[in-house]
Protein backbone atom coordinates (compact mmCIF):
# COMPACT_ATOMS: atom_id res chain seq x y z
CA UNK A 1 0.00 0.00 0.00
CA UNK A 2 1.68 3.42 -0.93
CA UNK A 3 1.62 5.83 2.04
CA UNK A 4 -0.36 8.80 1.64
CA UNK A 5 1.50 12.10 1.37
CA UNK A 6 0.33 14.58 3.32
CA UNK A 7 1.11 18.30 2.78
CA UNK A 8 -0.47 20.26 5.65
CA UNK A 9 -0.83 23.59 3.61
CA UNK A 10 -2.98 21.40 0.89
CA UNK A 11 -4.67 19.85 3.93
CA UNK A 12 -5.41 23.62 5.29
CA UNK A 13 -6.72 24.75 1.83
CA UNK A 14 -9.54 21.89 0.88
CA UNK A 15 -9.91 20.38 4.33
CA UNK A 16 -9.79 23.12 7.01
CA UNK A 17 -13.50 21.65 8.30
CA UNK A 18 -11.74 18.71 9.50
CA UNK A 19 -11.41 19.87 12.57
CA UNK A 20 -14.12 22.54 12.64
CA UNK A 21 -16.00 18.87 12.79
CA UNK A 22 -13.88 17.81 15.61
CA UNK A 23 -15.19 20.12 18.01
CA UNK A 24 -18.34 17.28 18.69
CA UNK A 25 -15.76 14.79 19.51
CA UNK A 26 -13.45 17.06 21.76
CA UNK A 27 -16.04 17.94 24.08
CA UNK A 28 -17.05 13.94 24.53
CA UNK A 29 -13.08 13.62 25.41
CA UNK A 30 -13.59 16.50 28.60
CA UNK A 31 -10.59 17.38 29.34
CA UNK A 32 -9.11 17.30 33.08
CA UNK A 33 -6.19 19.65 33.82
CA UNK A 34 -3.18 17.66 34.06
CA UNK A 35 -4.25 14.36 32.22
CA UNK A 36 -1.63 12.71 30.18
CA UNK A 37 -3.17 12.68 26.44
CA UNK A 38 -2.17 11.34 23.04
CA UNK A 39 -3.78 12.60 19.87
CA UNK A 40 -3.72 9.34 17.61
CA UNK A 41 -3.29 11.02 14.11
CA UNK A 42 -3.00 14.69 14.98
CA UNK A 43 -2.20 16.16 11.67
CA UNK A 44 -1.29 19.75 11.89
CA UNK A 45 -2.14 20.02 15.60
CA UNK A 46 -5.50 22.42 15.49
CA UNK A 47 -7.33 20.07 17.62
CA UNK A 48 -4.15 18.64 20.13
CA UNK A 49 -3.28 22.51 20.84
CA UNK A 50 -6.95 22.90 21.85
CA UNK A 51 -6.53 20.23 24.04
CA UNK A 52 -3.18 21.00 25.64
CA UNK A 53 -5.17 25.00 26.02
CA UNK A 54 -7.35 23.15 28.62
CA UNK A 55 -4.51 22.02 30.45
CA UNK A 56 -3.45 18.80 29.29
CA UNK A 57 -0.10 17.18 28.34
CA UNK A 58 -0.97 16.04 24.39
CA UNK A 59 1.27 13.83 22.87
CA UNK A 60 0.69 14.00 18.98
CA UNK A 61 1.46 11.07 16.69
CA UNK A 62 1.50 10.69 12.85
CA UNK A 63 2.72 9.24 9.88
CA UNK A 64 2.75 12.57 8.17
CA UNK A 65 6.02 14.58 8.35
CA UNK A 66 4.52 17.83 7.06
CA UNK A 67 1.56 17.54 9.36
CA UNK A 68 3.97 17.09 12.48
CA UNK A 69 6.03 19.87 11.70
CA UNK A 70 3.04 22.29 11.63
CA UNK A 71 1.72 20.58 15.41
CA UNK A 72 4.91 21.04 16.36
CA UNK A 73 5.33 24.71 15.44
CA UNK A 74 1.83 24.97 17.43
CA UNK A 75 3.90 23.76 20.37
CA UNK A 76 2.24 19.86 20.55
CA UNK A 77 5.40 17.27 21.56
CA UNK A 78 5.17 15.14 18.74
CA UNK A 79 6.30 11.50 17.25
CA UNK A 80 6.28 9.60 13.72
CA UNK A 81 4.70 6.83 14.40
CA UNK A 82 2.05 4.93 12.79
CA UNK A 83 -1.26 4.23 14.79
CA UNK A 84 -1.13 0.76 13.56
CA UNK A 85 1.91 0.07 15.71
CA UNK A 86 1.86 2.18 19.33
CA UNK A 87 5.32 1.72 21.33
CA UNK A 88 3.55 3.04 24.86
CA UNK A 89 2.56 0.94 27.44
CA UNK A 90 0.53 2.58 30.49
CA UNK A 91 1.10 5.98 29.74
CA UNK A 92 -1.96 7.80 29.21
CA UNK A 93 -5.21 8.93 30.89
CA UNK A 94 -7.15 9.40 27.30
CA UNK A 95 -6.46 8.45 23.59
CA UNK A 96 -8.00 10.73 21.55
CA UNK A 97 -8.82 10.68 17.58
CA UNK A 98 -10.63 13.00 14.71
CA UNK A 99 -10.90 11.16 10.96
CA UNK A 100 -7.81 9.29 11.12
CA UNK A 101 -8.60 6.17 12.44
CA UNK A 102 -10.53 5.46 8.95
CA UNK A 103 -6.81 5.83 7.74
CA UNK A 104 -4.97 2.77 9.34
CA UNK A 105 -6.12 -0.47 7.47
CA UNK A 106 -5.51 -2.55 10.71
CA UNK A 107 -8.21 -1.01 12.93
CA UNK A 108 -8.26 -4.38 15.40
CA UNK A 109 -4.33 -3.95 15.75
CA UNK A 110 -4.61 -0.01 17.05
CA UNK A 111 -7.55 -0.89 19.26
CA UNK A 112 -5.00 -3.41 20.52
CA UNK A 113 -2.81 -0.66 20.64
CA UNK A 114 -4.88 1.89 22.55
CA UNK A 115 -5.83 -0.71 25.24
CA UNK A 116 -1.97 -1.34 25.80
CA UNK A 117 -0.86 2.89 25.83
CA UNK A 118 -4.23 3.51 28.44
CA UNK A 119 -3.68 3.50 31.78
CA UNK A 120 -6.31 1.43 33.82
CA UNK A 121 -9.65 3.43 34.14
CA UNK A 122 -8.53 5.35 30.55
CA UNK A 123 -10.81 6.26 28.00
CA UNK A 124 -10.85 6.48 24.36
CA UNK A 125 -12.61 8.93 22.50
CA UNK A 126 -12.64 9.21 18.93
CA UNK A 127 -14.79 9.89 15.77
CA UNK A 128 -14.15 8.34 11.94
CA UNK A 129 -15.75 7.40 8.79
CA UNK A 130 -18.28 4.43 8.82
CA UNK A 131 -19.08 1.87 5.93
CA UNK A 132 -21.62 4.88 4.21
CA UNK A 133 -18.57 7.15 4.40
CA UNK A 134 -18.71 8.54 1.07
CA UNK A 135 -20.13 6.01 -0.35
CA UNK A 136 -21.15 7.82 -3.23
CA UNK A 137 -17.89 9.06 -3.54
CA UNK A 138 -15.88 5.53 -3.45
CA UNK A 139 -18.42 3.88 -5.58
CA UNK A 140 -17.84 6.21 -8.38
CA UNK A 141 -14.14 6.04 -8.09
CA UNK A 142 -14.46 2.39 -8.10
CA UNK A 143 -16.21 2.33 -11.14
CA UNK A 144 -13.82 4.57 -12.78
CA UNK A 145 -10.70 2.00 -12.07
CA UNK A 146 -13.19 -0.88 -13.11
CA UNK A 147 -14.07 0.61 -16.86
CA UNK A 148 -10.18 1.67 -17.25
CA UNK A 149 -8.33 -1.56 -16.87
CA UNK A 150 -4.78 0.22 -17.53
CA UNK A 151 -5.27 2.13 -14.22
CA UNK A 152 -4.44 -1.14 -12.39
CA UNK A 153 -6.60 -2.56 -9.68
CA UNK A 154 -8.28 -0.65 -7.30
CA UNK A 155 -6.99 -0.42 -4.09
CA UNK A 156 -8.74 1.50 -1.00
CA UNK A 157 -6.75 3.78 1.08
CA UNK A 158 -9.30 3.46 3.56
CA UNK A 159 -11.18 0.72 6.30
CA UNK A 160 -14.55 1.80 6.80
CA UNK A 161 -16.42 -0.87 9.38
CA UNK A 162 -19.85 -0.70 10.25
CA UNK A 163 -20.53 1.26 13.88
CA UNK A 164 -21.76 -2.35 14.64
CA UNK A 165 -18.55 -3.87 13.52
CA UNK A 166 -16.09 -1.36 15.45
CA UNK A 167 -18.07 -0.81 18.32
CA UNK A 168 -18.01 -4.73 18.90
CA UNK A 169 -13.97 -4.30 18.12
CA UNK A 170 -13.73 -2.44 20.87
CA UNK A 171 -15.35 -4.20 23.05
CA UNK A 172 -13.46 -7.63 22.36
CA UNK A 173 -10.82 -5.47 23.35
CA UNK A 174 -11.92 -5.03 26.89
CA UNK A 175 -13.48 -1.71 26.55
CA UNK A 176 -16.96 -0.67 27.83
CA UNK A 177 -19.23 1.62 25.93
CA UNK A 178 -20.12 4.90 26.97
CA UNK A 179 -21.04 6.59 23.78
CA UNK A 180 -21.57 6.27 20.26
CA UNK A 181 -23.77 7.86 17.57
CA UNK A 182 -23.81 8.29 13.62
CA UNK A 183 -23.60 11.50 11.78
CA UNK A 184 -24.80 12.01 8.54
CA UNK A 185 -22.83 15.47 7.88
CA UNK A 186 -23.34 16.25 3.98
CA UNK A 187 -20.19 18.85 3.54
CA UNK A 188 -19.77 21.51 1.01
CA UNK A 189 -16.20 21.59 -0.39
CA UNK A 190 -15.00 25.10 -0.70
CA UNK A 191 -12.15 24.10 -3.34
CA UNK A 192 -14.89 21.74 -5.27
CA UNK A 193 -14.80 17.50 -5.81
CA UNK A 194 -11.46 18.47 -7.59
CA UNK A 195 -9.41 19.47 -4.86
CA UNK A 196 -11.09 17.02 -2.65
CA UNK A 197 -9.95 14.09 -4.99
CA UNK A 198 -6.59 15.60 -5.00
CA UNK A 199 -6.31 15.97 -1.37
CA UNK A 200 -7.68 12.42 -0.49
CA UNK A 201 -6.80 10.25 -3.30
CA UNK A 202 -2.90 10.21 -3.17
CA UNK A 203 -1.90 6.74 -2.45
CA UNK A 204 -4.89 5.64 -4.58
CA UNK A 205 -3.32 7.56 -7.96
CA UNK A 206 0.26 7.55 -6.57
CA UNK A 207 1.10 5.16 -9.47
CA UNK A 208 -1.15 6.60 -12.28
CA UNK A 209 0.54 8.55 -15.11
CA UNK A 210 -0.57 11.89 -15.36
CA UNK A 211 -2.37 10.99 -18.41
CA UNK A 212 -3.88 8.32 -16.31
CA UNK A 213 -4.62 10.76 -13.33
CA UNK A 214 -5.90 13.48 -15.66
CA UNK A 215 -8.66 11.04 -16.43
CA UNK A 216 -9.28 9.85 -13.42
CA UNK A 217 -10.16 13.05 -11.78
CA UNK A 218 -12.24 13.49 -15.21
CA UNK A 219 -14.68 10.77 -15.02
CA UNK A 220 -14.52 10.46 -11.74
CA UNK A 221 -15.86 14.52 -11.53
CA UNK A 222 -18.62 13.57 -14.30
CA UNK A 223 -19.76 10.76 -12.49
CA UNK A 224 -20.52 12.41 -9.19
CA UNK A 225 -21.95 15.20 -10.38
CA UNK A 226 -25.42 14.49 -10.80
CA UNK A 227 -25.61 13.25 -6.98
CA UNK A 228 -23.19 15.72 -5.38
CA UNK A 229 -23.25 18.99 -7.15
CA UNK A 230 -26.35 21.81 -7.13
CA UNK A 231 -26.49 25.72 -8.38
CA UNK A 232 -27.64 26.31 -5.38
CA UNK A 233 -24.91 24.28 -2.68
CA UNK A 234 -22.24 23.70 -5.06
CA UNK A 235 -19.80 20.60 -4.56
CA UNK A 236 -20.82 18.36 -1.43
CA UNK A 237 -18.96 15.36 -0.03
CA UNK A 238 -21.43 12.48 1.23
CA UNK A 239 -19.87 12.19 4.98
CA UNK A 240 -20.97 9.72 7.50
CA UNK A 241 -19.03 9.44 10.27
CA UNK A 242 -19.24 7.54 13.42
CA UNK A 243 -18.21 9.14 17.39
CA UNK A 244 -17.90 7.10 20.44
CA UNK A 245 -16.40 7.24 23.35
CA UNK A 246 -14.99 4.27 25.94
CA UNK A 247 -13.31 3.08 29.09
CA UNK A 248 -11.25 0.51 30.57
CA UNK A 249 -12.62 -0.73 33.54
CA UNK A 250 -10.42 -0.63 36.47
CA UNK A 251 -8.96 -4.19 37.38
CA UNK A 252 -10.38 -5.35 40.91
CA UNK A 253 -7.91 -8.55 40.67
Amino acid sequence: MVQQNWNAQQYLKHAAYVPDFGQDALELLSVEPGEIILDLGCGEGTLAAQIQNRGALVTGIDTAEDMLRQADEKGIKTLLMSGEKLEFENKFNAVFSNAALHWMQDYKGVIRGVVKALKPGGRFVGEMGCDRNCLIIRSAMENVFAENRDFGPYKSPWIFPSPKTYMHALKEAGFSLTYHTEIERRTPLETGMKGWLELFTGSLTEELSEAHKKRFYKETIKRLKPDLYSKENGWEADYVCMRFAAYLPVSTT
